[in-house]
């Protein structure tokens, strides 16, 4: 049985320039640059059976490229704050790619989980006593980050395997060409 989820992996000049902002802030786990990625679904533990009928499901038809854009810093976790992120530019594309995937999952008897969908790239986790100033002067220099656009096209299916004290390994399992 596998963990898998579904994401987009920016190019390596869009990596670069995420890396150039993860800094400034003590007390917080810098999300390494291999790990850097859009999530477009997560599908959690899947046996291996469904884990193949997902594979099939995905590759039907996932739509074409498209453009993309992150932009400005944010948190998850308000009152206790959990994971800092960059923000995806809304796209109607990356929204149809994300029904795309929840479909497939469906249709591979999985159950996806239920959030609604926030297309983010996280930049770190928290710790529990990261300091909330710090978080707030953090989002508001970086409020306006906006790198150059950047081409999907394609999305990858990943394993995630967890790392008590270090960070999760994960493992490409196949790529989805997004033709067009």
């Amino acid at each position: 049985m596998l963990t898998l989820f579904a994401a987009i992996k920016p190019p390596s000049d869009i990596l670069d320039a995420v890396e150039d902002v993860q800094k400034g802030i003590e007390g917080v786990n810098w999300t390494p640059r291999d790990n850097l990625h859009i999530t477009v679904g997560y599908f959690g533990a899947v046996e291996d059976k469904y884990a193949e009928i997902l594979d099939h499901e995905l590759a039907r038809s996932p739509g074409t490229g498209f453009d993309l854009r992150l932009r400005g810093a944010d948190i998850f976790g308000n009152s206790r704050p959990h994971s800092l992120w960059l923000g995806v530019e809304k796209s109607p594309a990356l929204t149809a790619l994300h029904k795309h995937i929840r479909r497939a999952a469906k249709r591979s008897n999985i159950d996806m989980e239920a959030r609604n969908f926030v297309p983010h790239l996280t930049l770190a986790y928290l710790r529990r006593h990261t300091p909330k100033d710090d978080l707030t002067r953090y989002i508001r220099r970086h409020i306006q980050f906006k790198p150059k656009p950047f081409l999907i096209d394609k999305f990858a299916l990943y394993s995630s395997h967890h790392q008590k004290h270090a960070p999760n390994i994960y493992k490409k399992q196949a790529n989805y060409p997004l033709l067009g």
